[in-house]
């Protein structure tokens, strides 16, 4: 693990206010490391906030502190928490992971899973700061994954090893999925996210497809005007919860985000007779249809 001096000066030279994310931060890269090491992160795409700061907006993105994935393949949730308490058992370049008995949780469909490791390190060793681990099987990736570098960080130059590269969900489809959790969940930074690429060109129809997709998956449908309005209004959001993993000082401009998202993800609204179909149908009837879609996305991605 790295000194606490060395901690702090990259706080300070991201503006953080709180040196405990800067150290989270920090250790959700030794733990990519070590599962990337072990082989367990093979059979799964990397995905979500800390996903998009780590391998494609680096310093630009806000601090996440947990870890999303998506199963590329079926697997036994068991096994994997099963290795990763292997591949705990020693300390790894001087930071201690443990898994607690009552960290690891299922949803009731059993289309995702999580457990909750702890770690301690020389200057912090209470053993209660913890990281989030999720992985969703609900489906596998529509596209094919990517393999990439992690963007560089000033601490990169004092870490005992060359940071792994990653299987990531392919950047529209880690879109789709952002759009899909703000669509379905209250969180600022959400829209933080989804507003660096909103002035940004992005392949709209394959976006939409995707969102629509992974709606239809969690048994959902889509309302754009009801997002659209949502977007607008901002009330709903967690905005408090965002300042923390931001910049001291240069702290997101709220109206700005939202007009650019507002903006920027309009095209949305624009759906095809297929997805308009599906995006009506949260109780899964037209099989048929999602498979056409599905099969239609690596189309899109040609074309783009």
């Amino acid at each position: 693990m790295l000194t606490k001096p060395q901690v702090q000066r990259y706080a300070a030279e991201s503006g953080l206010r709180d040196i405990m994310i800067a150290e989270k931060e920090i250790v959700l890269t030794f733990l990519l490391q070590l599962l990337s090491e072990r082989g367990l992160l093979d059979r799964l795409a990397f995905k979500g906030g800390t996903c998009l700061r780590k391998m494609i907006i680096g310093s630009q993105g806000r601090f996440s502190t947990d870890l999303d994935f998506t199963g590329i393949e079926d697997h036994d949730h068991e096994d994997v928490i099963l290795d990763m308490m292997g591949a705990f058992e020693e300390p790894f370049h001087g930071i201690k992971y443990s898994i607690p008995d009552d960290s690891y949780y299922e949803s009731e469909d059993g289309a995702s899973w999580g457990v909750n490791p702890v770690y301690a390190h020389d200057w912090n060793k209470s053993s209660e700061s913890e990281i989030k681990f999720q992985v969703s099987r609900r489906e596998t990736p529509t596209l094919p994954t990517e393999r990439r570098v992690q963007i560089e960080q000033s601490y990169f130059a004092s870490l005992p090893f060359q940071p792994t590269d990653i299987n990531c969900l392919a950047l529209p489809e880690l879109l789709a999925e952002k759009i899909r959790a703000c669509y379905q969940r209250n969180k600022a930074r959400d829209v933080y996210d989804l507003a660096i690429f909103a002035t940004r060109p992005l392949n709209q129809p394959l976006i939409r497809s995707l969102l629509i997709l992974k709606l239809w998956q969690v048994r959902d449908g889509f309302d754009p005007e009801r997002f659209a309005a949502k977007l607008k209004d901002g009330s709903a959001f967690d905005w408090d919860d965002l300042a923390q993993l931001t910049r001291q000082g240069h702290p997101p401009n709220r109206m700005t985000m939202i007009v650019d998202c507002s903006k920027g993800y309009a095209f949305l609204a624009a759906m095809t007779e297929d997805e308009r179909t599906l995006a009506m149908d949260p109780h899964q009837r037209r099989r048929d249809l999602h498979a056409t879609l599905s099969a239609s996305c690596p189309s899109l991605v040609q074309t783009a």
